[in-house]
């Protein structure tokens, strides 16, 4: 065999194989981007849980109750709000790490306005002099 026949067998050998790929992926093409759009369709299902969160939270800190009958709340508006975009809702655990991530998130930004919202008093005696400062509680 010469090189010229050795590289018409690979030549060969090469496209049998690219046609052999080309005809399984074209065989399973249907599936692989069903399962390409079930994947974009649940990040973006977890993009919306994760913008609408926060504001669930709020409304349901200002509904009241304790604190099983809030995340049932906010589980069951997340869910609608992803049932009117249909959209596959993800699984219960990534909600409610959500939930518990903006639950946390709130209590510190409730914790951070309430050590600076207590008011400053200050008493000035005539002519600016004895200035004195006192914390109200």
């Amino acid at each position: 065999m010469s090189f010229s026949h050795l590289l018409d067998l690979m030549i060969v050998a090469v496209s049998v194989a690219a046609v052999i790929v080309a005809s399984v992926y074209a065989k399973h093409k249907i599936a692989i981007d069903k399962k390409a759009a079930q994947g974009d369709l649940l990040a973006k299902a977890e993009k919306i849980v994760a913008q609408s969160v926060s504001p669930l939270v709020y409304q349901a800190e200002k509904r009241g109750g304790d604190g099983e009958d809030k995340l049932t709340f906010v589980v069951q508006g997340l869910f609608l709000l992803l049932d009117m975009a249909h959209l596959p809702h993800p699984t219960m655990s990534f909600v409610k790490g959500m939930v518990e991530k903006a639950v946390t998130a709130m209590k510190q930004a409730q914790s951070i306005a309430d050590t600076v919202d207590k008011p400053n008093k200050t008493i000035t005696a005539s002519f600016g002099q004895n200035t004195k400062t006192e914390q109200l509680k």
